[in-house]
């Protein structure tokens, strides 16, 4: 299974505001990810961030075409009809597989991004970086023990500024 991790961030790493809202993401950011979620075909989410996202009042992950993973080790956690619920990154992935995915979207927040990472399960990391500063807020990746060495594939600039650099994991 390939595991891309797929994120937007300010250009310091930063992917939402404390209280977790990204208003300062681009529309051309969402337009992005829904594209390439219906391409891959399912995306793999956080609980923090499918509650977060629930909240927000134009986009939602309802409307994105695409099989919806959440990962809780919240026994009580629920999720909406139309997502899998998931006890961790190994059964996530175990579930894609079982849909017929060979391809899984990652995409947030910073506790599930280092997971997944630390487990050495993402093999590529795409980052759409916002020309956009913000002093403190959530990171990329949460503070946790690993390291991986990454290898540049591609940069590409986007619509609004946006700069996408697509990294493959050295493992």
């Amino acid at each position: 299974m390939k595991v891309i991790l797929l994120m937007a961030q300010t250009l310091n790493g930063i992917i939402a505001r404390e209280n977790g809202d990204e208003d300062f993401l681009s529309h051309e950011n969402w337009l992005t990810f829904c594209k390439f979620a219906k391409k891959i075909g399912c995306f793999i989410i956080g609980s923090k961030t499918y509650e977060a996202v629930q909240k927000w009042e134009n986009y939602t992950f309802d409307d994105v075409k695409a099989t919806r993973i959440v990962v809780s080790t919240n026994k009580e956690f629920k999720v909406k009809n139309g997502y899998v619920l998931a006890n961790s990154p190994k059964d996530a992935l175990a579930k894609a597989a079982a849909n017929g995915f060979d391809k899984v979207i990652v995409t947030g927040g910073s506790k599930i991004n280092s997971s997944f990472m630390k487990q050495g399960l993402i093999d590529e990391v795409i980052l759409n970086i916002e020309p956009f500063v913000l002093g403190k807020g959530i990171k990329l990746f949460a503070e946790d023990e690993f390291e991986f060495k990454l290898k540049l594939k591609s940069t590409k600039k986007l619509k609004e500024g946006i700069v996408q650099l697509t990294y493959v994991v050295l493992k």
